[in-house]
């Protein structure tokens, strides 16, 4: 009966969503090393230019900053659309939370493994932790949100 539940209130557009959110993190983890430190670099710059710009301090921004943050920006985006697929009407149970936590540090720790086959690249227990915490914030803020916006419509 749970896991039947469970099927009823899968949002399939978000699934869609979150299967191409896992491509497109997965895709970026085949980028060589020198190939995705460029691209880091690229972003450190742009971050470091826009926060001179408003007049504020940039050296504190590394490339290592940098890097974590796009760990966790990309999970809390998955986490939001796992969230959403799996959990349509907000009630999270234990069932919906379990394969929620599932998808997501399955992702993860496969994002990890992926590296450890391209050149200049190594996967990270702590960046799956990093990655499950930004999913883990994706899902309390998507479930945040949409209790409210229930409870608006409610109203």
């Amino acid at each position: 009966a749970p896991m039947q539940r469970l099927r009823s209130s899968i949002s399939i557009p978000w699934l869609a969503a979150s299967v191409v959110i896992v491509l497109a993190i997965w895709c970026n983890s085949m980028v060589p090393g020198s190939d995705s430190s460029e691209i880091s670099h690229g972003v450190l710059a742009m971050v470091q230019g826009f926060l001179v710009d408003l007049g504020l301090p940039a050296s504190w921004v590394s490339n290592f900053i940098i890097r974590k943050m796009a760990h966790f920006t990309e999970y809390a985006a998955l986490g939001v659309s796992v969230s959403a697929a799996l959990d349509r009407h907000a009630h999270l149970d234990c069932a919906r939370v379990l394969s929620i936590v599932s998808t997501v540090l399955i992702a993860a720790s496969l994002d990890e493994v992926i590296q450890l086959f391209v050149p200049g690249r190594c996967g990270q227990v702590a960046d799956v932790l990093l990655d499950c915490v930004g999913a883990i914030t994706g899902v309390a803020a998507s479930s945040f949100v949409r209790r409210r916006m229930a409870k608006r419509s409610i109203s």
